[in-house]
């Protein structure tokens, strides 16, 4: 039995696979994972059929952890779990944030659910404000050349968080991976090497990249 005291500086994962889209941020926790075993962080991984509000409530309230990472689809008011059902809902559990921080990779959940988190006494929260955009080109996330740019900004982020760090320093080391790979696309269009149907492919990549980095904010009662 896991006392309520040694999950104190724990870690919630939530997650989904339902379809194409979140199948990617599904496969990304993996590497968050491996990162909370590799420190000896404790998690609770809610995924699939157990990622629902039944569930992430009943967990946060037991388990009391000090970081939250949740992907899936998302709107203004909440962050979906299990086949796009609302798991955290403004007004409604967002209050289970309070003291804690949360990455939340879902498009638009960054405003009002945010801000109704962070009223009720959320320590941190990152998100996005519009859209997240996810570009790939291969079926299997694990084979995946070009979603592994959009991956590396998500987990950087986390990493840090989990490892301790602010959700300020957390935010700029995400924004600096999206810079990073914004660069090495530009340089890679501008190439006289690269053909003319790269060219199509980096520009849309590209513009998903810029896209994300001015979408993504965060938010913090050091700020």
């Amino acid at each position: 039995m896991v006392s309520k005291t040694e999950w104190s500086s724990s870690v919630i994962i939530g997650r989904c696979s339902c379809d194409d889209i979140v199948k990617y941020p599904f496969y990304w926790s993996e590497e968050i994972i491996e990162e909370a075993n590799k420190i000896g962080r404790g998690f609770i991984d809610l995924k699939n059929e157990n990622f629902t509000e039944q569930k992430f409530s009943k967990h946060m309230a037991e388990h009391n952890p000090k970081f939250v990472f949740l992907n899936g689809h998302g709107n203004d008011f909440f962050a979906m779990g299990f086949n796009k059902q609302p798991v955290l809902i403004a007004n409604k559990n967002d209050y289970l944030l309070r003291g804690k921080i949360a990455h939340i990779i879902s498009c638009f959940t960054a405003k009002f659910l945010a801000q109704s988190a962070m009223d009720k006494g959320c320590e941190g929260y990152m998100g996005y404000k519009d859209y997240f955009y996810i570009w790939f080109i291969e079926e299997d996330p694990v084979k995946d050349i070009v979603a592994v740019m959009f991956q590396e900004a998500v987990n950087e982020a986390s990493k840090i968080l989990i490892n301790g760090g602010t959700i300020k320093e957390a935010f700029e080391k995400s924004q600096g991976v999206y810079d990073k790979r914004i660069n090495e696309c530009k340089g890679r269009y501008f190439s006289p090497r690269t053909s003319e149907e790269m060219r199509d492919n980096l520009q849309d990549i590209i513009s998903a990249l810029i896209q994300n980095k001015k979408n993504q904010i965060y938010f913090s009662v050091d700020s």
